[in-house]
Formats: C-alpha cells, structure tokens, sequence
C-alpha cells in the first residue's frame, strides 16, 4: 500500500471475508466507485469522473456524511486504497485480495483520525463487516 492504516488511531478495525469468486471479479466490483450505491447500503452517492488511479479524487455520501476521498493504490486484483476526510476526520482506508483456488480472502483496515475521531470506533466495528457482506453479495451473483 501506497499509505497504510495508522494501527495506532483512537478508531480502527479490521476485517475479512473469503468470497467464493476471483480476485479479479471482487476487484472489478470495488474499483467500480460510481456503482456502490447499487450494491453498499450504507453508500448513498458515490462520483468519480474516469477510471480508478492513483491520484484520482472521488466524492461520495456514507451515513449521513459527505466524504472527499483520493486514491493512493490502485494495484488491480491484489490492491486497492484510499484516503478521506469527512468535517475533522482523515481516514484511511486499504483492502487487499488474496485468490486462492477461486475463491478470494478480503482483508479490509479503515483508520481514523483527528479530533473526535475516537467516536468513530464503534462505527467502523459495524460498517466494515458489513461492507464486506455486501461486497461477497455483490461478487458472488450471476
């Protein structure tokens, strides 16, 4: 990764999931931002003009939230990160894709930090596994 999750931050979770498709499919689903609300109930709107490289910004609206995001690894079907701020809050968030024998391990970090961040904590404990369900939905049909 290009930027790595700050361990240390008052908010930080970590989860993962295997899905039974390949790296590239789960790849494919993620790296196609403007398509999350299709698939990621907690994604409200996302925008982003072009294809998905490092450098390139993004806007989108999670739980209530307007969010600025920028890319800073795009390694197709092994990597894929961004960074974000939301009012007073930086986050970083990474996710990596393992294939194994047709199916893929996603392994997902968000940190979170600057002032209040800490109340964060809780929220990402829910939304991650959550995002991670809804990413093994959204690759594993048809």
């Amino acid at each position: 990764m290009n930027i790595e999750v700050n361990r240390n931050a008052k908010a930080y979770h970590k989860e993962e999931i295997v899905i039974n498709a390949s790296a590239e499919k789960v790849y494919q689903v993620l790296a196609d931002i403007n398509n999350w609300p299709a698939w990621q109930s907690g994604v409200a709107s996302a925008n982003m003009e072009g294809e998905a490289e490092p450098g390139k910004e993004f806007r989108w609206k999670a739980g209530g939230s307007k969010i600025s995001s920028k890319l800073h690894t795009v390694n197709p079907h092994t990597e894929f990160g961004w960074t974000g701020r939301a009012l007073w809050i930086k986050a970083v968030h990474n996710w990596t894709f393992t294939e194994k024998e047709g199916a893929t391990t996603v392994v997902v970090e968000e940190s979170m930090s600057g002032f209040l961040s800490g109340l964060m904590k809780k929220t990402l404990k829910e939304s991650l596994p959550k995002s991670l369900k809804d990413l093994k939905k959204e690759a594993e049909r048809g």
